[in-house]
């Protein structure tokens, strides 16, 4: 049975960083580091269910 992509995106809003899956709220961090190490998690544990994950961030500040 062939499911979907799912989307993990992370975005950077008054001083939060917030995860979505495919939309829907996923959770608030207050380091950029623990969004991205939470999206490499969640991302681990849908592939391990069969499903095909990307995820999306911001472009780095320069």
């Amino acid at each position: 049975m062939q499911t979907n992509p799912s989307t993990l995106e992370i975005t950077y809003r008054r001083s939060i960083w917030r995860l979505t899956l495919d939309g829907a709220f996923y959770g608030d961090y207050r380091s950029r580091r623990h969004a991205t190490d939470s999206a490499d998690a969640a991302a681990r544990g849908l592939r391990a269910e069969g499903r095909v994950v990307t995820i999306v961030t911001p472009a780095p500040v320069q």
